[in-house]
């Protein structure tokens, strides 16, 4: 693909900013909107990947902190899928940038984590792959982060329809809950897990937890209240874990944090969050 392409006869491919396994990521020019977006092409290697698309499609929710497609187009031996446009990066590339986080600030990210939680699981969804790449940033240079929750594309219904090969567990290693590396179905307390492992790294700066990892000791400067609600998200037995998403944010509020403006690292430097993206490229001329 070149820049320039049209899809549908309305998205026009500018740039490429990133890439998967099975994808392909571009801004796009959506004309039907007015505004650029982010267009996923999505290869169709066989069934079990149209069915993630149509999921995909599907899980259209409308909320602050969830990135789903409002738009969908056949594009040769791909689908494009059409996003919102989030272009502060990710949490795996905030925490590449600064390490461990401030307990407020990862206390806030947590927070919007869990109301995105609140907002799927509402619906009927568990989306089994939470993890900081999958956590995406509004730019923010001096005030608080603003997350979004994205990648749909192993997510499972309460209908029982799962969107990948039979037979494999899915997910990131180290973000998987106990139950699932034990073959029982995925539901709500597993995507819990995976946000007290998120939240776990945050607060202290390591890198992706191993298989069934142990909190382990509370780090120098972060609140006994917080780091007992990671332990109790980070539960090896589901039941142990808060009740809901709500629950957890329950607890979270009982935390009595707050952030101080302008946020610093715990190292006293500058926590921004930049735009990852810069000005769009101009469209291809014609001539």
């Amino acid at each position: 693909m070149t820049p320039g392409w049209v899809i549908g006869g309305r998205f026009t491919m500018l740039d490429r900013i990133g890439a998967g396994g099975t994808s392909r990521v571009w801004r796009a020019y959506d004309a039907q909107t007015g505004r650029h977006c982010a267009a996923k092409l999505v290869r169709r290697t066989g069934p079990t990947t149209i069915l993630r698309v149509v999921r995909e499609r599907a899980l259209r929710l409308a909320h602050p902190h969830v990135v789903t497609p409002y738009a969908w187009y056949p594009a040769g031996d791909d689908v494009l899928l059409a996003m919102d446009l989030v272009r502060g990066g990710s949490l795996e590339t905030l925490l590449g940038d600064y390490g461990r986080l401030p307990a407020p600030y990862a206390a806030e990210i947590l927070d919007q984590m869990l109301a995105a939680l609140s907002h799927i699981h509402g619906a009927g969804i568990v989306h089994r792959d939470v993890k900081p790449a999958n956590l995406l940033l509004e730019p923010s240079p001096v005030g608080a982060p603003h997350v979004r929750l994205t990648d749909f594309g192993i997510a499972l219904g309460d209908d029982g329809m799962r969107l990948t090969t039979t037979g494999f567990t899915v997910g990131t290693p180290g973000y998987l809950a106990p139950e699932v590396l034990d073959w029982n179905r995925p539901g709500p307390p597993q995507d819990l897990y995976a946000a007290g492992m998120v939240t776990w790294r945050m607060l202290t700066g390591a890198r992706d937890p191993e298989l069934r990892q142990r909190v382990g000791a509370r780090p120098d400067g972060v609140p006994p209240g917080l780091w007992s609600l990671v332990a109790h998200l980070c539960a090896h037995e589901p039941g142990d874990r808060p009740a809901s998403a709500d629950a957890a944010r329950a607890a979270l509020e009982g935390c009595g944090l707050a952030l101080d403006f302008p946020v610093r690292t715990v190292d006293g430097e500058p926590l921004q969050i930049f735009d990852h993206l810069g000005p769009p490229p101009a469209p291809p001329s014609d001539d």
